[in-house]
């Protein structure tokens, strides 16, 4: 064993050094491949949050209806519409905040991107429109 150490010894130190970049380089990029929207601030402090809010239900409905291949386009706007109707800015911002960290990494970005490459939907409604005007009023973008 010693003699099998002395002569591979400058081959085997190669191939840690080789396995230890390589997994460096590994973890390096998938770091920086992964996408971190940050939190959006509350325009009131949480204050227009109403105690027993979820908003974990309507982000996981959104990403239902918009990850779908055959979501009717009426369902999407019936969902989109539960978003325009939340009464605070507050509870917009948290749907909004639990979206992306739930589903911001799966490709789309944040919950207006995902909105904004929706093509299939009601044009008629403009209920899409109306939405991405609030988001866009709230800087959320």
């Amino acid at each position: 064993m010693e003699k099998f150490l002395k002569e591979y010894k400058a081959l085997l130190i190669i191939a840690i050094l080789t396995i230890g970049v390589m997994m460096f380089i590994y973890y390096k990029g998938k770091k920086s491949g992964a996408i971190n929207i940050p939190d959006a601030p509350y325009p009131d402090g949480t204050q227009g949050i109403p105690a027993g809010f979820n908003p974990n239900v309507l982000a996981d409905e959104l990403h239902s209806v918009m990850s779908g291949l055959f979501t009717l386009s009426g369902t999407k706007d019936k969902t989109w519409r539960k978003l325009l109707d939340l009464p605070t800015n507050d509870m917009v911002v948290a749907v909004y905040n639990t979206f992306n960290s739930k589903y911001g990494s799966l490709g789309k970005g944040s919950l207006t991107n995902w909105i904004n490459d929706e093509y299939y939907y009601d044009f008629a409604s403009g209920i899409k429109t109306k939405v991405l005007q609030r988001l866009k009023s709230l800087r959320l973008t």
